[in-house]
């Protein structure tokens, strides 16, 4: 069954922390995108939603379809504050 797409010649074009980063396969979790970046895995992931309401929350084994329609600009983000 071939229900994934891949393809090295038209790899997935994706946005992290307003970074281009090309994605081989049509599904990215969460700790993928941390990775990508290069940031902390304690950092949070958010897939930017346009328009009116939230930024949804990406859990680390989430998987994201990059196939579907607005599904390619995240960024990542500190989920807690420490006050000192």
């Amino acid at each position: 069954m071939q229900n994934e797409k891949s393809s090295k010649d038209h790899p997935f074009k994706i946005m992290i922390d307003q970074k281009p980063y090309d994605w081989p396969n049509q599904f990215i979790t969460g700790s993928q995108i941390k990775q990508l970046a290069g940031v902390d895995m304690s950092y949070g992931v958010w897939l930017k939603v346009h328009g009116p309401g939230e930024d949804l929350p990406i859990g680390d084994q989430e998987q994201v379809d990059l196939s579907e329609p607005e599904r390619e600009h995240f960024f990542t983000a500190p989920t807690q504050t420490t006050e000192g």
